[in-house]
């Protein structure tokens, strides 16, 4: 990009998170997010070295550690449903309002326009849920000296996984009401959640479920291979395919929703 191409892509990215963080869903993310970070404080803070169950000593680090990946993959996949939930009509919003017809008559590629309108929405997505893995991955180290390298690639492979779905979301949305759009995110999260979460419980999967565990994005599965050195004894899938497989889903999700919007019929 030039330096002007550039700078319309930050006026543009500006105007769309400001016009997200106007939405209703905004107060209600950041009071569930308060919630959540009461609620991590709350299940981190044990405070003691050991237990002692039936004469046999339980270290608590192994206990953290297992507690401390199941909450940090339960907001990662908080973190893609936000993703999804606010790209379900970012752009969406713009084009029926007859805004996004404006912008468009000026000197602005219709690619900058939809990724800006992206930006946005991921910008308030990503915020909150790095600020909720952050806060757990300092508490966890400040109580139990967890490392903190598998959480930041932990966070990295969740805030992969929460692109792709709001670009997905914001791609379906130029065909799909936002309450279709939203109800397929949920469910689209949901299933893929069961089946990552039964594969790496060495649970069998056949028919679609394998197919859905194999081939779709890994959700669950790239963040819990990144915290693998916190589970000591437990046995992930290869590095490799899983995380060249989500990159796969990054790019096809960007190139989908860029691909969609420039072949729409734009109305002012």
């Amino acid at each position: 990009m030039t330096d002007g191409a550039l700078r319309t892509f930050g006026a543009l990215a500006g105007e769309a998170l400001h016009d997200a963080v106007r939405r209703r869903i905004v107060p209600l993310i950041a009071a569930v997010s308060l919630l959540s970070l009461l609620a991590v404080d709350s299940c981190t803070s044990c405070g003691v070295a050991s237990l002692t169950t039936h004469g046999n000593a339980v270290e608590v680090l192994d206990i953290a550690s297992w507690t401390g990946a199941v909450i940090f993959l339960v907001l990662a996949l908080w973190m893609g449903i936000l993703a999804g939930l606010l790209g379900s009509d970012h752009l969406a919003e713009p084009l029926a309002d007859g805004s996004a017809a404006l912008v468009l008559a000026r000197p602005v590629s219709r690619h900058s326009f939809a990724l800006a309108r992206l930006t946005g929405a991921l910008l308030i997505a990503l915020g909150a849920g790095t600020v909720l893995l952050a806060v757990t991955a300092g508490l966890l180290h400040a109580r139990y000296a967890v490392a903190l390298a598998p959480a930041s690639w932990a966070a990295t492979a969740a805030g992969v996984g929460a692109v792709t779905l709001g670009a997905l979301a914001a791609a379906g949305s130029l065909a799909l009401p936002r309450i279709a759009v939203a109800l397929l995110v949920l469910m689209a999260v949901a299933g893929i959640a069961l089946v990552n979460t039964l594969s790496l419980a060495g649970a069998e999967l056949g028919g679609i479920f394998a197919a859905l565990d194999r081939f779709g994005p890994p959700l669950l599965t790239a963040p819990a291979l990144a915290l693998s050195p916190w589970l000591e004894g437990v046995k992930l899938p290869g590095v490799a395919d899983v995380m060249l497989r989500l990159l796969l889903w990054l790019g096809g999700s960007l190139a989908l929703l860029l691909g969609a919007f420039s072949r729409m019929e734009i109305h002012s």
